[in-house]
């Protein structure tokens, strides 16, 4: 299965560096990064080269997480469990 990188082009305001989203997640630095390469984070750039997170993104995966059952966190870690086994 390959994994396609989405970068967006957005403005300056709508992005949030990984220590902003780790933050505001009240996440590691580390599992911000896991998030991003299971898509869950979408990475964006300005046009001036200015990489960072989208806040839509962040603003999504928060609602997410705040609504989220039991059942519903374990199907998503196992689903990754299994997609990152040869």
């Amino acid at each position: 299965m390959s994994r396609i990188k989405r970068v967006a082009e957005v403005p300056e305001d709508a992005l949030l560096t990984e220590q902003q989203v780790a933050e505001r997640l009240e996440l590691s630095a580390n599992r911000v990064r896991w998030l991003t390469i299971n898509g869950y984070l979408q990475r964006g750039v300005t046009p001036d080269g200015v990489g960072g997170l989208t806040r839509e993104s962040v603003e999504h995966e928060r609602a997410w997480r705040s609504g989220a059952t039991s059942l519903q966190r374990l199907r998503r870690g196992l689903r990754h469990v299994f997609s990152w086994l040869p």
